[in-house]
């Protein structure tokens, strides 16, 4: 399956992972971003307003699901990856 893959994808995945992994606080700070400016087009409020047009078009609405879905994949591998590292943290402490 992996060969099937492009290049492209398998270095973003690597690269993700490792600012995931790196950086944990930034991630979740883009995650945060990404999940609110997606929401941004679902909020009746925005799209009656001067750039209700744009915001109400399918292609905003498409573009906005995409973020949220990324930003919940950040935010969940962010948790996953915090998680792994307690438990090893806590399993190496209890070895010695």
């Amino acid at each position: 399956m992996l060969a099937s893959a492009p290049v492209w994808l398998l270095n973003a995945c690597t690269a993700l992972d490792f600012l995931t992994s790196e950086h944990p606080k930034a991630m979740s700070i883009i995650s945060a971003v990404l999940i609110t400016a997606g929401s941004l087009p679902a909020i009746p409020a925005l799209t009656a307003g001067a750039g209700g047009a744009v915001l109400a078009s399918g292609a905003a609405q498409a573009i906005g699901a995409i973020a949220v879905g990324i930003g919940q994949a950040l935010g969940s591998s962010v948790a996953k990856n915090q998680n792994q590292n307690q438990n090893q943290a806590h399993a190496s402490s209890t070895v010695r």
